[in-house]
């Protein structure tokens, strides 16, 4: 599954794979160990990021892969088959497995899961600049001795404890402070059976590239994914055994096996957090804010309230609606033309058009010939422009979501709309997608990804796309204004539109559950709710760029190849230059769909414009005024 993904070792003196359960600092800290991400991609063919980074220490070239956030490795989910399959298909030097400072007892039992896999780990426990705030000491030496790995107390926000971490994982590649062999639970009454499938395992040679005795624990549990492995490769003789056996397990505990297993880890697992977590009662008041989110109803406006907020501010600082309408429905038409004009578009599209100019000028005294002058400023300066105009609004979209991500408030909203959304077949989680495809459906498709279920990532795919994003409201207020002169109106038809839009995305989610899934019940919805806190600047930063960037390597290249195709689509045609627009590819393109058009009244001579910049808006929404404007001359 992970073939051709592995870091080459030759350009890598130690490579770490960086575990832990989500929310417990695992991005922040990889940010902070990498200073930047070098490469990101999706794990070959699903859905799910993948990031790599690396640092340079006491001359050792290290690079570390993010593996997605688990809460443990039995497969139950996309994410633990990434994160099990690549420990064990690519054998990194080390694995690097976070512990959350405020909550051990619960994140301890995925770094017990990985020690039973491999010996080579190295466990840091984040956020310690906060434990001792909330009344938890962590007896580090202690959980050393029992675990026998290195154990690190970091502050990815403060720095601390980061250079131990780096000798820790050098010291444990390098086998100084290596685990001789895998982590070993006594299973009791289970252990003659695990004994008989390990010795069985062996013999046959089943699966060679896992450790036996944790390859006989999951046969035991009853791991889907291995048999499905050991079916492929000819073996149901073995697993014709392996149920004999867990067969004779009921018989003789009178138990299924994969209960005594989880039973005895979780039993081992809070023996230790008894013995080296110490808790001190502080007193914690809850704040009004706190209480009411926590209301069936209050929480529901209270999130609906804070979104309309976000995105109201969102929008008026880049394109001045909603609220330009709402001062020329109060007569204050100044105030809304000072909101249209210094809006981040209207400030970029003025200084795009400055450059362009400008370069016109400079190139024509230089006697570049006109067709190169037509593309650098029609074609590139145009492509580019669009491309930066946009920018602002995601970063600024992004910014605003990660403080509510980072403040602990994000999680909040999810909790408030998941009985909402479990009407339209989908979880809480689908509110965040949902959300970022108000400022952009790119990174809201991508963001998918933080469905547990396949079937909602599916779901949140296809329905995410009939969100209006902000591409989308360029060309809606360009329409509306044009038809409906009354601001009440105006207003009135922006609300309905994107009601009607978000009414199809939640229709078209349900469907696809009921009818092409088969599904009537809604998806697991499974959050963890962190403490509301002060957010990070550098942790917010950190998570708007990261969003952003998706933006500039995906959209962008989008927007800036179709300028430039457009450029040559309207400049040339069948006999080359095209001395006019009419005689270009662009008009023979939207000759297509004249006969269509002119069923709406639209003359031949302007039917094949509109066809075109219909053609344009398929691939980039905003690509359809921008070619009726180019078209007609216009702005």
């Amino acid at each position: 599954m992970l073939s051709g993904y592995n870091m080459e070792k030759r350009k890598c003196d130690i490579v770490v794979a960086v575990a832990g359960n989500p929310n417990v600092g695992k991005s922040t800290l990889f940010n902070v160990l990498t200073g930047k991400i070098a490469h990101v991609a999706n794990w070959p063919g699903v859905t799910v990021e993948r990031k790599e980074g690396e640092k340079t220490y006491k001359g050792r070239r290290i690079c570390f892969v993010d593996l997605p956030g688990t809460y443990g490795i039995s497969a139950t989910s996309l994410e633990e088959v990434i994160a099990r399959e690549y420990i064990i298909s690519e054998e990194p030097d080390v694995v690097l497995v976070l512990i959350d400072g405020t909550a051990p007892e619960r994140t301890l039992y995925l770094p017990v899961q990985i020690l039973e896999l491999t010996p080579s780990v190295v466990i840091a426990i984040t956020k310690s600049d906060l434990i001792h705030r909330t009344g938890i000491h962590i007896h580090v030496d202690k959980l050393e001795e029992k675990l026998g790995v290195p154990v690190v107390e970091v502050s990815a926000i403060q720095g601390s404890g980061l250079r131990e971490l780096m000798d820790a994982i050098i010291a444990v590649a390098e086998g100084r402070r290596r685990r001789k062999e895998i982590l070993k639970i006594n299973y009791r009454g289970l252990e003659p059976f695990i004994s008989e499938i390990e010795k069985a395992v062996r013999k046959y040679e089943v699966l060679p590239e896992y450790p036996p005795r944790w390859l006989a624990i999951r046969l035991l549990e009853g791991d889907p994914r291995l048999e499905e492995i050991i079916k492929k490769r000819g073996r149901e003789d073995f697993l014709r055994k392996i149920k004999n056996i867990i067969d004779a397990v009921k018989h003789s505990i009178g138990k299924e096996p994969v209960e005594l297993i989880t039973t005895a880890r979780f039993n081992f697992v809070d023996s230790i957090a008894r013995e080296v977590v110490v808790r001190i009662s502080v007193e914690e008041k809850e704040g009004v804010f706190e209480k009411m989110i926590k209301h069936e109803i209050a929480s529901l406006f209270i999130s609906s309230l804070l979104l309309i907020s976000v995105f109201s501010i969102i929008f008026t600082l880049n394109s001045g609606f909603p609220l330009n309408l709402i001062f020329r429905w109060l007569g204050w038409d100044f105030v809304a033309e000072i909101l249209e004009t210094y809006s981040i578009i209207g400030l970029m599209n003025r200084a795009f058009n400055f450059i362009a100019e400008l370069s016109v000028s400079f190139l024509t005294e230089l006697n570049i010939p006109y067709w190169l002058i037509s593309l650098v400023s029609d074609g590139v300066i145009s492509g580019v422009g669009s491309i930066l105009s946009f920018l602002p609004l995601i970063i600024l979209t992004f910014l605003l979501l990660s403080l509510l991500e980072d403040s602990g408030i994000a999680a909040r909203l999810a909790y408030s709309y998941n009985s909402l959304l479990n009407k339209f077949g989908l979880s809480g989680r689908a509110i965040y997608p949902l959300v970022i495809s108000f400022g952009c459906n790119v990174p809201g498709v991508l963001s998918s990804r933080a469905a547990l279920e396949e079937e909602e990532r599916i779901q949140i795919i296809i329905s995410t796309p009939f969100v209006p994003c902000q591409a989308r409201l360029i060309v809606i207020l360009a329409f509306v204004t044009a038809y409906f002169s009354s601001n009440i109106i105006q207003a009135l038809v922006m609300f309905a539109i994107y009601l009607i839009a978000l009414g199809i995305a939640m229709l078209t989610s349900l469907i696809i559950r009921k009818f092409f899934f088969g599904k009537s019940e809604p998806p697991i919805f499974l959050l963890e709710i962190p403490p509301i806190h002060k957010p990070s600047l550098k942790v917010v930063w950190w998570l708007t760029w990261d969003y952003s960037k998706h933006f500039l390597k995906k959209a962008g290249v989008i927007i800036l190849s179709l300028s430039m195709i457009t450029w040559f689509l309207l400049n040339y045609g069948p006999a080359g230059i095209a001395s006019s627009p009419k005689e270009s590819f662009a008009a023979i393109i939207g000759n297509l769909l004249t006969p269509l058009l002119s069923l709406y009244g639209i003359p031949e001579e302007k039917a094949w414009m509109i066809g075109f910049a219909l053609f344009q808006g398929l691939i980039a929404k905003e690509g359809l005024i921008e070619s009726i404007a180019m078209l007609q001359g216009g702005n």
